[in-house]
């Protein structure tokens, strides 16, 4: 069957509702195309969160324009969409993440947000239940708040609708085709739909049906899990995160609460399974955080895909003539989307990109494509920003592009292994690598048994530490209980059943890459996670990379590191 219209907007979640609604307002003639059901995709599986906060700082406008228009929502859709403004907390539970976090409030404030740092007793009096042994301090935006998400979408689809818009639901899109006479032809297994405009909507299949059509694009599917308690009595208002970024939580207004977590990753486009281990992880941080919620029962869970880009922001931007993509919201599409949704609308009639957009077209990646990188919609994606301090002065080193890898010239003369390279120019202090490594070895969040660390000497100088696996072996030669080996990856490993903690390992290394570990009762340094190093599949800014090290490269670093070695005392 064939269809006409003026729009085509592809996608039934936030951003293509909230666009159609704003189009039919305007008497567009508007096609909708959903390939499952309204709100089936990342808005329905999404935490719910409604922040300014903890953004990246291009993005923290559009977040603060896209807040102010919640208080009023539900009347204008007419449906309650369960909004609760009572402010959003990110948590600090150790002395580790606390300058880091001061230090991001700053930048946030920097660009107008009104955020704040609370010490640990300000933050119990705002919030009882929590346990305060966990609690150092948190980051607080009072205006942040929260909403049910399927209330929300359903608000706008139906607006859209009721001003005229057409929907096609279970019906996926599986190529777009341009045609000399300036229309785009959007192919179904069922349907050929015609219009001048076409916006994509896709959420986390964007990447996919972009490439269908020529378009290379730095978007990768993220799964989150999330799960959901029993009713519970009143607990808190407020939506939560954490600086290690593997939490969040709020309760519904139902009394449920709703919280996920686990560690980030890239999954394949179908790929919304829940795992035993993020499920346990989550489980068992919130029951730290929050008093007696270990006794609740869990009542489901469910998994979730965001598509995701190197920075933390979207790409909203004409593809070519005829389609317009806004996808990549790295898990703040809810938020942002009613904002979106109305500046999207904007620009396709008045055919001019609205300036609140600027920041989000596609090119900003040209020089990305070809270089490995990690998404993240989470505390470290959001330090990753020009403006936030980078190591050495507070901007970045010259002659360094932003975010581009290092140039490192392989060689052989080190053996050809591979070796965990460090360039603190672009290490923003975030700490991911951090939770990446307890979470690969430990499979917990802790700072007492890592392989690597970031120290932070000053508020525009961090300096990832880790074994640099150096030639010459030091610790290995000063083991005298045959405690350490040399694995199939070339890292020398601990072998803790022989460690007898003596320390001989840690006094012989030049470069600070051994540490002890008292609750490990043995000495702890990297073992390149079997080849696979967590630390760099984790690093939004790709400070940290794994490859062949030429022998200038490596002795510049075996310097860096030797020279900031006494920065561990700030720890």
């Amino acid at each position: 069957m064939d269809y006409q219209a003026d729009i085509i907007i592809v996608g039934g979640g936030i951003v293509g509702c909230a666009t159609a609604y704003h189009l039919t307002r305007s008497g567009a003639d508007v096609l909708l195309l959903e390939r499952n059901g309204i709100g089936s995709g990342a808005t329905g599986r999404s935490g719910g969160g409604v922040r300014q906060s903890a953004r990246v700082s291009e993005e923290i406008p559009l977040a603060m324009d896209s807040v102010a228009l919640f208080p009023s929502l539900s009347d204008e859709l007419g449906v309650d969409i369960e909004y609760v403004q009572a402010g959003n907390l990110r948590l600090v539970e150790t002395l580790d993440y606390r300058r880091p976090t001061q230090v991001d409030i700053a930048r946030q404030q920097s660009h107008g947000l009104d955020i704040s740092w609370l010490d640990s007793a300000d933050v119990l009096e705002l919030v009882p239940p929590l346990r305060p042994q966990n609690i150092v301090g948190a980051s607080y935006c009072a205006q942040d708040g929260h909403c049910n998400p399927f209330r929300l979408v359903t608000g706008f689809f139906n607006k859209a609708t009721q001003g005229g818009a057409r929907v096609l639901l279970n019906c996926e899109v599986q190529n777009i085709v341009q045609t000399d006479s300036g229309q785009a032809i959007v192919e179904t297994p069922s349907h050929t739909v015609r219009a001048p405009i076409v916006i994509l909507a896709t959420g986390f299949g964007s990447q996919a049906l972009c490439y269908r059509i020529g378009y290379d694009l730095p978007l990768a599917n993220v799964r989150y899990e999330s799960m959901i308690t029993e009713p519970l009595s009143p607990l808190f208002q407020q939506m939560f995160g954490v600086a290690s970024s593997d939490l969040f939580f709020r309760q519904t207004c139902n009394g449920g609460v709703h919280f996920g977590g686990g560690i980030l990753e890239e999954a394949g486009q179908e790929d919304t399974r829940t795992t035993d281990s993020n499920l346990h992880l989550a489980v068992a941080h919130i029951s730290r955080l929050v008093t007696d919620l270990e006794k609740a029962r869990l009542l489901r869970t469910w998994g979730g895909l965001d598509p995701s880009t190197p920075d933390g922001m979207p790409i909203i931007d004409f593809l070519n003539e005829n389609v317009l993509l806004a996808s990549g919201f790295c898990g703040h599409g809810l938020a942002t989307g009613p904002i979106v949704g109305r500046y999207l609308a904007q620009w396709v009639l008045e055919e001019a990109r609205p300036d609140a957009l600027g920041a989000f077209n596609r090119d900003r990646f040209d020089g990305w494509l070809q270089t490995k990188w990690t998404p993240s919609g989470s505390f470290a994606a959001v330090l990753a920003t020009e403006d936030t301090q980078i190591a050495g002065s507070g901007t970045v080193g010259e002659g360094i592009a932003f975010m581009t890898p290092p140039k490192i010239e392989d060689s052989d003369e080190l053996g050809g292994q591979k070796k965990l390279a460090i360039n603190p120019q672009m290490c923003t202090g975030c700490r991911m690598c951090e939770v990446a490594c307890s979470i690969e070895n430990e499979q917990a969040v802790s700072q007492t048994q890592l392989r690597i660390q970031v120290v932070y000497p000053s508020d525009d100088f961090f300096l990832p530490i880790v074994c640099i696996h150096c030639e010459e072996m030091h610790c290995l030669k000063a083991c005298k209980h045959d405690a350490m080996e040399v694995n199939e990856h070339g890292a020398v490993a601990v072998i803790k059943k022989n460690c007898t903690c003596c320390m001989d390992c840690i006094f012989a290394c030049p470069t600070g890459g051994v540490t002890h570990s008292p609750a490990k009762a043995a000495v702890v340094k990297c073992n390149l996670c079997g080849g696979d190093p967590a630390c760099v599949r984790y690093c939004p800014t790709q400070a940290i990379t794994f490859r062949h090290i030429g022998a200038p490269a490596y002795e510049n670093l075996v310097s860096l590191m030797t020279d900031h070695l006494s920065v561990r005392e700030v720890r």
